[in-house]
């Protein structure tokens, strides 16, 4: 064995003295302790080792560390000896796989979590050595600095080296550079803001502040997504009293590089919302005054009323959609207006006027979306007279968007306010210009006939069915099921299987419908000769249209025979499936026939 093995090896024995010694385990236990030790030994002393050796030996001994700790906690002893002699063995089996494995990145996460609670010492050497491997990760270099800084703050030039390294690989890393950003603007905050009067220099929190901003430009020459703008900015604002001027500088660039980005008018607004007026900044750049550091400014978020805030950002809102005039901003601005009323706490008021106003200038502008029709459908349906108003403003909506949601919002208003006219009328215009996506308007106007319970609703619904079952689209298949259920239970038997008869030959088929009948058929209270004759037909009619390629058509064919039909027509029905069903199916049919009859003999 290598030294690293020899070395090992001999640190055991003190271990199961100590084990002995305190009683933490049994004499038998110590014994398997040892085997088990000897096998992993040896596993990784092979000449072909495999990653697995080494993470069945580490895995092992972190057991055994788990179960000492336990030990200790129930015993009242401390077993820090030997609990420090495993965590030693541990860290130096890590070292000697990575030695071997060095590409194995998450063998490295491992190694780095188990050293940070038991030798958080060793975790930045760790670090070091996995980026000479995975150097290539941003998030390895971002790791690595944010340990070391909270680790020790005093470390901040080895954090910087290690930021910067990182930057040199990944210059246009949003992560990297979004941490720096950070680690250097938290270092300002806790500098000292004292200026030295007498040598007229800056305070060290000023100087630091610079950095600061210099890692912001460093890094607007390689990004350029609004959202890690956004980021720096929510950064600032945990340090408003500092970062003023850093925030008029990064708003200033956002808007010359993102000036008709929706994202970006929304963040200028919801910062006016949560007090971040873009007023204030302005008056914080004109103020040159150097009679007090940055820190002693009137940097603080402005003390405005909620009702004042809200004000600001509709108006942020209003300009944002009038110069972009895009669906994207004004859903933007609806969601917040949304978002504002769902605390009717305070200014109730005025967010319901706010967000009325936007809904009203959203259908104006013809670039509103469903789900605030929606919203403003509901607004408009609470009122006395509010039914008629959202009638004519989704008739006008549908000339701009004739989406199947924007007929369904007309569709359920018209259906409230009991209007059969208007919804025969909109039945009418969806069934001549649209196809399968309305399915769901037919569904809703189908209900709507079926609650009348009037003769007018049973005309509408023999026209709408036989509509739907002269369809072509197949997914017109269910309102033909739907059908036969509604003429079995609200008509006759016999008008149910008339219409079956002749749906079962038309096309598009459908084996669901067959199904449905043979459901409605086995609900026949009394099962005479002619009411089987009918059930059967279901099944003929399946193994004629799907017979080729369905075994389990067949499976329920017999299975009907077995038990309500003839069972002599057994044989000659399998051997018809057989003969009927494409070679590839054959053995599935075999297979489920067989679990079948197992099945009828276990409840039998």
């Amino acid at each position: 064995m290598g030294e690293f093995i020899a070395e090992m090896q001999e640190r055991l024995l003190p271990e199961y003295e100590q084990m002995k010694n305190y009683n933490v385990f049994t004499a038998d236990q110590v014994r398997e302790i040892v085997s088990r030790r000897e096998r992993l030994f040896l596993k990784i002393t092979k000449s072909h080792l495999t990653i697995s050796d080494y993470l069945e030996f580490i895995l092992y001994e972190k057991q055994m560390h788990l179960t000492i700790v336990e030990k200790e906690k129930k015993m009242h002893v401390k077993l820090t000896g030997l609990k420090a002699s495993i965590a030693t063995r541990i860290m130096r089996l890590y070292r000697e796989a990575l030695g071997k494995f060095n590409h194995d990145r998450r063998l490295w996460s491992n190694w780095i979590k188990f050293s940070k609670k038991s030798n958080p010492v060793e975790v930045a050497g760790i670090y070091e050595k996995m980026l000479l491997y995975h150097g290539d990760m941003p998030d390895f270099w971002v790791d690595a600095a944010l340990w070391l800084y909270e680790y020790n703050r005093l470390n901040i030039d080895r954090v910087k080296d290690i930021l910067l390294r990182g930057l040199q690989r990944h210059p246009a890393s949003e992560t990297l550079n979004k941490c720096f950003f950070d680690i250097m603007l938290q270092e300002a905050s806790l500098a000292n803001d004292e200026r030295n009067l007498a040598e007229n220099t800056l305070s060290e929190q000023d100087i630091k502040l610079e950095r600061v901003e210099a890692v912001y430009r460093n890094s607007m020459a390689n990004i350029t997504h609004l959202d890690y703008f956004v980021k720096l900015l929510e950064s600032c604002e945990d340090h408003q009293e500092l970062t003023g001027k850093l925030q008029r500088l990064i708003i200033d660039d956002m808007q010359e590089k993102f000036p008709r980005e929706p994202g970006l008018w929304d963040l200028l607004a919801q910062r006016e919302l949560r007090g971040f007026h873009l007023g204030d900044l302005e008056e914080d750049e004109l103020d040159t005054s150097d009679d007090e550091p940055a820190s002693k400014k009137s940097r603080t978020v402005n003390a405005r009323s909620l009702k004042r805030r809200i004000q600001l950002c509709v108006t942020v809102y209003k300009s944002a959609v009038e110069e972009l005039q895009t669906p994207e901003m004004w859903n933007l601005y609806l969601d917040a207006m949304l978002a504002l009323n769902s605390d009717g706490k305070t200014e109730r008021i005025l967010k319901q006027q706010c967000l009325a106003d936007a809904l009203q200038a959203g259908h104006r502008s013809q670039l509103m979306g469903v789900k605030h029709y929606s919203t403003l459908r509901k607004m408009l349906c609470t009122a006395p007279s509010g039914r008629e108003a959202a009638v004519t403003i989704l008739t006008e909506a549908l000339k701009s968007d004739s989406s199947v949601e924007m007929h369904e919002l007309l569709l359920v208003t018209h259906i409230q306010s009991d209007s059969e006219p208007l919804i025969y009328e909109l039945f009418n215009k969806v069934q001549k210009s649209m196809g399968s996506e309305a399915l769901l308007l037919w569904r809703s106007v189908i209900l709507y006939y079926r609650t009348r319970q009037d003769s007018l609703g049973a005309r509408r619904l023999d026209e709408i069915y036989g509509l739907a079952c002269k369809s072509a689209w197949p997914e017109f298949g269910e309102l033909r099921s739907d059908y036969l259920r509604y003429l079995w239970q609200e008509r006759s038997v016999e008008e149910a299987r008339k219409e079956y008869a002749k749906l079962a030959v038309q096309p598009p088929m459908s084996l669901a419908l067959h199904r449905q009948m043979v459901q409605l058929e086995s609900s026949v209270a009394v099962h005479d000769q002619a009411s089987l004759k009918y059930w059967r037909m279901c099944y003929d009619f399946m193994a004629c249209y799907f017979g080729k390629t369905e075994p389990r058509v067949w499976v329920e064919y017999l299975a009907f025979e077995r038990d309500h039909g003839e069972t002599k027509n057994i044989s000659l029905l399998t051997q018809r499936a057989l003969t009927t069903l494409e070679p590839q199916y054959v053995a599935a049919f075999e297979a489920e026939r067989a679990l079948a009859y197992v099945g009828a003999s276990l409840v039998g």
